[in-house]
């Protein structure tokens, strides 16, 4: 696996409510070959049994389209963003996007994690995707990752694509117009 980074933290305290961001440009070509329900880790935050958060794509399925500028089928990767809680055995707590991800383009992902009513909230550009999710989240072992996680060992759920311009911020983010206002430059 290349193209992944860890930080040591916590970043944030994930029992506490924050806001991270960052873009993100799936690799279409390489998550057409996924099998339906594998997860690629976008960033997280460890927990001894998975990520206390994280923001995950997971794919859900193919399908066949007609190329428009060769006019063959070619196969398409079909799959939904994800911000929750991702445990170790793969079973999650999560807001799912209300659209399927668009491979080959970028999109901005925002996750909100709010404590005190211990809900998670899914931004896809700036509209909230789904309703919050309630996501009791117990504190991490402070490992930050990009691109993929960690079980300690090894990596798993590598993300093939580009993220880049992560950002995290301490304090929940309150709307669409705020969330416009943090990731504008």
């Amino acid at each position: 696996m290349d193209g992944a980074a860890t930080a040591e933290g916590p970043l944030v305290d994930g029992t506490g409510s924050f806001t991270v961001s960052t873009e993100v440009t799936l690799d279409g070509a390489e998550v057409a070959t996924w099998d339906v329900g594998r997860a690629g880790q976008v960033v997280s935050q460890r927990a001894s049994d998975g990520s206390t958060w994280g923001l995950w794509y997971e794919a859900t399925g193919t399908t066949t389209v007609l190329d428009p500028d060769t006019f063959e089928e070619i196969l398409v990767p079909v799959g939904v963003w994800r911000f929750g809680r991702l445990n170790a055995d793969g079973t999650h707590v999560a807001v799912t996007s209300d659209e399927a991800a668009r491979p080959d383009e970028p999109v901005r992902l925002t996750g909100v994690y709010d404590a005190q009513d211990q809900v998670v909230k899914l931004y896809v550009g700036t509209s909230q995707n789904g309703d919050g999710r309630v996501v009791p989240s117990p504190p991490g072992s402070g490992v930050f990752t990009v691109g993929g996680t960690t079980d300690g060992e090894s990596w798993t759920r590598h993300l093939p694509g580009r993220i880049h311009d992560v950002r995290v911020w301490a304090g929940a983010a309150a709307s669409s117009q705020q969330i416009s206002e943090l990731t504008s430059d």
